[in-house]
């Protein structure tokens, strides 16, 4: 999921926990790890030099493409065990939850 949220422009780290609905202390431990290893990459912030930006690199759009597919596939396959009406309902309904929790924590 997080790596749906880096925009090809780049994505601050503040807007990255927004998105991903973390802190933005976990966020900056997340980023760290996947520029550790190779999926992104961090440049200063032209407008803020406070801040980085954050791009996925070469390796990074690789993974995402590889997770999207992965996604489709189990998508598919759901779809085809109960309808796609009915997996789009599920969906929903997830959704739907997640919202109200989310509502709870705060």
């Amino acid at each position: 999921m997080l790596l749906s949220h880096i925009e090809e422009a780049g994505t601050t780290n503040n807007e990255l926990a927004k998105r991903s609905g973390v802190s933005k202390q976990m966020m900056s431990k997340i980023v760290g790890l996947l520029e550790k290893d190779g999926y992104i990459y961090t440049q200063k912030n032209p407008n803020d030099s406070r801040s980085s930006i954050i791009f996925l690199n070469d390796r990074g759009k690789k993974l995402f493409l590889a997770l999207k597919d992965c996604m489709q596939q189990v998508r598919e396959k759901f779809d085809n065990i109960v309808g796609h009406a009915e997996m789009e309902q599920v969906i929903n309904t997830m959704a739907r939850l997640l919202a109200e929790l989310d509502k709870e924590e705060q």
